[in-house]
């Protein structure tokens, strides 16, 4: 039985369709899943992350996390930050990051 140019090109061009969407589902999911990271994007990606005090100026401590200059408040109570201090951020109080000492 002989395959005709038409049918030859046709069986290619499906191939090559089917091939690009099976290898960018696999490529996604193997870059992807094996670091079990959190969200990339929005407010969520920050927690987890650390951060460095730029200012603290009585009860109000600025910080710099992913280039960016945030208020902070302390995770616990009575928590005292001095400039150039590096913490964690460990949650979100409405816009403020809540952060801790880095043991």
């Amino acid at each position: 039985m002989a395959v005709t140019e038409s049918t030859l090109i046709l069986i290619i061009l499906l191939d090559t369709i089917t091939s690009f969407f099976v290898g960018a589902i696999l490529g996604g999911n193997l870059v992807r899943f094996p670091f079990h990271t959190g969200s990339f994007a929005g407010v969520e990606s920050i927690i987890g992350r650390r951060c460095i005090v730029r200012r603290v100026s009585g009860k109000r401590i600025d910080v710099i996390a992913n280039s960016q200059i945030w208020s902070a408040i302390p995770l616990h109570e009575g928590e005292v930050f001095m400039q150039g201090e590096v913490a964690l951020i460990k949650g979100l109080e409405g816009l403020k990051l809540q952060i801790e000492k880095l043991k």
